[in-house]
C-alpha cells in the first residue's frame, strides 16, 4: 500500500496540495477528486463501498477515474489504524478527520431532537473545539440535492423521472402543518467550485492553537 500511496500523493510536492478525500467513490467525492487532480493537486481517496445505494456505481466510478491517476483505497475512515499508517507515509495538507472522531468526543448543548440535525450540530461543535485547541483551519460545507453526471440513483429526480416515464403521478409531500414543500437543486460543478474555493481559503482561519481566549472558526 505504501508505494501506491506515495505515488498517488507525490511526496515532496512543492506546488499544489496533497489531499485525502473521504467517500471518494461517491458522487460528490469523485467529482471533487477529479477537479483537484485536473488543476494539479494530488489525490488519495478512501471509501468503504457500503450498500447505502448499489455499490456497483461506486465501483464503476473507481474504475473510470483510476485512469486519471485517482487511487481509491477500500477502507473505512473510522479505522484509526489505517489513518495513522497513512499519515506516517505522507503528511496530508488537508483532511476531514473529524468524521472519525465524532463518536469519541461528543458535545451536547441544545441540539434539535432530530438525529440528522444533531449530527450536524455535533460536527460544528467538534470543529470549533479542534480549531481552538490545535489551531486547525476548518471549514464545513452542506450540500443540498446535488445532481449531474454519475449522480446517486436514490434521490428525488431519479424517482421523478422513473414515474414520469411510467406515466405515474409524482407524490407531493406536505410539511407537518399541511403546508407546501419546495426545494432547489445544485449542479455538481457548482458544488465542486465551492469545495475547491473552501479548500483554498482554509489558511485564512483565525485559529491560534489554543492561545485564543474565545471565538472560533468553522
Amino acid at each position: 500500500m505504501g508505494v501506491t500511496v506515495k505515488s498517488s500523493v507525490n511526496i515532496g510536492l512543492k506546488t499544489g496540495y496533497s489531499v485525502l478525500v473521504t467517500v471518494a467513490a461517491g458522487f460528490v467525492g469523485i467529482h471533487i477528486s477529479a477537479a483537484l487532480r485536473c488543476r494539479g493537486d494530488y489525490v488519495l481517496g478512501l471509501d468503504n463501498f457500503n450498500s447505502y445505494y448499489d455499490p456497483t456505481l461506486k465501483r464503476a466510478r473507481q474504475h473510470v477515474w483510476k485512469k486519471s491517476g485517482i487511487f481509491i483505497l477500500e477502507w473505512d475512515i473510522k479505522d484509526t489504524g489505517l489513518l495513522n499508517e497513512l499519515f506516517e507515509i505522507v503528511h496530508f495538507t488537508h483532511v476531514i478527520y473529524l468524521a472519525a472522531q465524532a463518536g469519541k468526543y461528543p458535545f451536547w448543548k441544545k441540539i434539535e431532537l432530530i438525529l440528522y440535525a444533531a449530527t450536524k450540530k455535533a460536527g460544528e461543535e467538534i470543529a470549533h473545539t479542534y480549531n481552538h485547541i490545535y489551531g486547525l483551519s476548518l471549514m464545513g460545507l452542506r450540500f443540498f440535492m446535488v445532481y449531474g453526471p454519475w449522480g446517486r440513483p436514490n434521490v428525488a429526480y431519479f424517482f421523478f423521472s422513473k414515474d414520469i416515464l411510467k406515466r405515474k403521478s409524482i407524490p407531493i409531500f406536505e410539511s407537518s402543518n399541511h403546508g407546501t414543500v419546495a426545494c432547489d437543486f445544485t449542479f455538481i460543478d457548482d458544488v465542486v467550485k465551492g469545495c475547491l474555493g473552501a479548500l483554498d481559503a482554509t489558511e485564512k482561519s483565525i485559529g491560534s492553537g489554543g492561545k485564543k481566549k474565545r471565538g472560533g472558526s468553522v
